[in-house]
C-alpha cells in the first residue's frame, strides 16, 4: 500500500523540473554571451554575386616599329553579364596565379602599351569587358609597351619575353575584400 502511495506521490517533480530550466537557460544565454564577445556574431563580408562570360580567340598584333613585327595571339574576353556591381580595387585577374594584362593597341609608329585589367578604383557593372592577352610574375604597368616576335607569336617588353595565353592555362577572377580578410574565386576559365 505504501509502494502506490509513492508513485502517485509527484509533490517533488515541479522543483526539479524548475532547477533544471533555470541551468539550461543560463548555459544558452553564457553560450549567446560567450559567441559575441570572442567575435563569431560579427558580421562577414559578403562575396558580390556576378556572371562573367568568357569568350576565345586568336588576335593579330601588329607593332609599330619599321618594319612592323606581329603576333597572333591567343586572347579571353571576360564580360560582366548580370549581378551586382564590383569595385575595380576588390578584383583581380590572374593567369595560372600570375598577374593577367592586355594590351592597348597604339596607332602610328610606336609599340603597344601593357594594359593593366580592372586595376583602377571604378566599378564594373553589366556590359563592361577586359581581354586577357598574357600573364606575368613581372609587375608591368600602363606605361611599358610591347613588340612582337614574328615567328614565335610572343610578347616582348623591354627585353623580357612573354608567352601569349596557352592550352590549359587558368583565368581566375578572383574578389578580395577591401579590408583583406576574405578572398574567393568569382569565376574561371581554362583556355582550349
Amino acid at each position: 500500500m505504501r509502494l502506490n502511495s509513492l508513485v502517485s506521490d509527484d509533490a517533488a517533480v515541479s522543483p526539479v523540473i524548475g532547477v533544471i530550466l533555470m541551468v539550461a537557460i543560463t548555459v544558452i544565454l553564457a553560450a549567446v554571451i560567450g559567441a559575441f564577445v570572442i567575435g563569431i556574431g560579427d558580421d562577414q563580408s559578403t562575396v558580390p554575386q556576378a556572371s562573367l562570360d568568357f569568350s576565345q580567340s586568336t588576335v593579330n598584333f601588329t607593332d609599330g616599329t619599321a618594319p612592323p613585327h606581329s603576333s597572333n595571339l591567343t586572347v579571353v574576353d571576360i564580360s560582366h553579364q548580370t549581378g551586382g556591381t564590383l569595385d575595380e580595387g576588390n578584383i583581380d585577374i590572374t593567369v595560372d596565379g600570375d598577374t593577367a594584362y592586355g594590351i592597348t593597341p597604339q596607332t602610328g609608329p610606336s609599340d603597344d602599351d601593357v594594359e593593366e585589367l580592372w586595376s583602377s578604383s571604378g566599378e564594373i557593372s553589366a556590359g563592361n569587358s577586359v581581354r586577357v592577352v598574357f600573364g606575368s610574375v613581372n609587375d608591368y604597368d600602363n606605361t611599358d609597351s610591347v613588340n612582337y616576335v614574328d615567328a614565335a607569336d610572343e610578347i616582348n617588353e623591354v627585353n623580357n619575353p612573354e608567352e601569349g595565353l596557352s592550352s590549359g592555362d587558368t583565368i581566375r577572377v578572383v574578389w578580395t575584400a577591401d579590408d583583406g580578410s576574405d578572398s574567393s574565386v568569382l569565376q574561371e576559365y581554362t583556355v582550349n
